[in-house]
């Protein structure tokens, strides 16, 4: 399967969950202002992210990508074809959650995810774009000489004032507006029609 479909089969999969929200699932999230792009992101209690690997992609980013996750969600689960399964065990940590996608197409869950046990205030920073960042500083009475700065300086000062806990539920109310500026996908359309028909 192409990352497309394996998408659609993951909406769908998430879309069996008791509480999903459509508006809550983005996909395509710039990390770092677009540095690295997380595939699937989905806002609940907590921020959960989807990387996925289809049998035509390589592993190259992996290592890279998943430094940055480790950083910035609270859940990170690997969608990876079979060909894949094997190699990505070995560079990925135990607390990623696994999902192979078969030959066949059906998902297979391999483990969990479990709470990502290195998440910080400066990683989930990178989730936000410079302007988020700002909102979040001025949401909690720090906006004060703040719109000259850079992303680093940003989430140096949002480090200062900020709990990790406080800075989660700003993200968790703010990431999925984001959507109401975008133009639906395909995906999103096509999860739209599955919660519709739950």
């Amino acid at each position: 399967m192409n990352d497309p479909d394996i998408r659609q089969f993951l909406i769908s999969r998430l879309a069996k969950r008791k509480a999903f929200v459509n508006e809550n699932l983005l996909e395509e999230v710039a990390l770092q202002n677009g540095v690295i792009r997380a595939d699937m992101v989905y806002c609940a209690n907590k921020l959960e992210c989807f990387e996925i690997k289809s049998h035509n992609d390589s592993l190259k980013r992996l290592v890279s990508q998943g430094w940055q996750y480790e950083l910035s969600f609270d859940l990170v689960t690997l969608v990876c074809a079979t060909k894949h399964l094997s190699p990505a065990l070995n560079m990925i940590p135990e607390w990623w959650g696994v999902i192979e996608v078969t030959k066949s197409g059906s998902l297979r869950s391999h483990r969990r995810a479990k709470s990502n046990p290195n998440v910080s205030v400066l990683g989930m920073v990178d989730v936000l774009t410079n302007d988020e960042s700002k909102q979040f500083l001025t949401s909690i009475g720090h906006g004060t000489g703040i719109s000259n700065l850079s992303h680093s300086q940003l989430k140096s000062r949002i480090q200062e004032v900020a709990t990790i806990s406080s800075l989660r539920k700003w993200i968790l109310n703010t990431l999925p507006s984001r959507k109401a500026t975008w133009k639906p996908s395909v995906h999103s359309k096509f999860a739209q029609e599955l919660q519709l028909s739950c």
